[in-house]
């Protein structure tokens, strides 16, 4: 009876062996199962995220980051200005050099400026000798000449018609066209070596406005003028040379007294150009 019982235990030991082995499997299975997977929301946000930085990246890539060019762009107008006053004759000069500026012998060499031979020390011209044209008359002449007064630059002249001059002028044109560009503000004066006014002058004043006029046959001083801008050190005025004319008075037409007839009689172009001080464009014949 006991070998009978024992025996008939074993395959009941058996089954509830392979019960909890199989019960076992089931949960080892269903907690692999049971693991939180990423839930929808938790990829929307990672995605979002991803692109976002990406987005980012492109930005940053396609605008960077703005840089500050007005620095740059002055010093290019600062410059662009330089080379226009360098081409150009103004009231500011013409090649470097400046109406007022002190001359030296050492400044002449370095602009390559020869200076013409003169026994007055206090009045003289220089040239840039790489500035020059054939004149039909007198041949290979200086285009700009520039006059040194008491050891500075008193006066600008310009002989030669391709030289720009900042009022748009230049020597060919017609005196008409000067009075137009400066709005038939200039006093007219007749060459006293022009008997029947085929040579005469327009004078207009820069930067100044007389308070009273000088006698006859004197320049404008520094008691008979006010200038326009503080910034100013000297009053300068323009003087244009016309040939081919006829005589309009016996002396000087102020620029206030302009009349239909005086306008419709002016005639001429302009054989020269010159600008500077009052002393300079007074003088008849260079320095005399």
């Amino acid at each position: 009876m006991l070998f009978f019982h024992l025996k008939s235990s074993l395959p009941i030991f058996k089954t509830a062996m392979a019960s909890a082995l199989l019960i076992g499997t089931v949960q080892l299975m269903t907690g692999c199962n049971s693991q939180p997977s990423p839930s929808s929301n938790d990829s929307t946000a990672q995605t979002n995220n991803t692109d976002k930085n990406v987005a980012k990246d492109d930005k940053m890539s396609v605008n960077p980051a703005p840089t500050d060019t007005s620095a740059m762009d002055k010093a290019q107008t600062n410059e662009a200005e330089d080379i226009a006053d360098e081409q150009i004759v103004s009231p500011s000069g013409y090649q470097k050099l400046s109406f007022g500026q002190v001359i030296t012998p050492e400044l002449l060499n370095s602009l390559r400026m020869t200076k013409a031979k003169s026994d007055n020390e206090q009045c003289y011209y220089v040239s840039n000798p790489e500035l020059s044209y054939i004149d039909k008359d007198y041949g290979e002449r200086a285009s700009v000449l520039y006059q040194i007064i008491d050891g500075k630059v008193a006066l600008i002249s310009i002989q030669d018609s391709s030289i720009a001059f900042y009022k748009d002028i230049n020597v060919g044109n017609l005196a008409t066209d000067v009075m137009k560009a400066h709005n038939d503000e200039l006093s007219y004066e007749v060459d006293k070596y022009a008997v029947d006014g085929d040579y005469y002058n327009l004078i207009a004043n820069v930067n100044f406005k007389a308070i009273q006029e000088s006698p006859l046959g004197e320049f404008l001083k520094d008691d008979n003028i006010r200038l326009n801008n503080k910034q100013d050190k000297l009053p300068l005025q323009i003087e244009y040379h016309i040939k081919g004319g006829q005589k309009l008075s016996d002396s000087t037409i102020k620029a206030t007294e302009w009349t239909v007839d005086h306008k419709n009689l002016l005639k001429g172009e302009v054989e020269s150009i010159d600008i500077g001080i009052p002393e300079a464009i007074y003088l008849v014949e260079g320095c005399s």
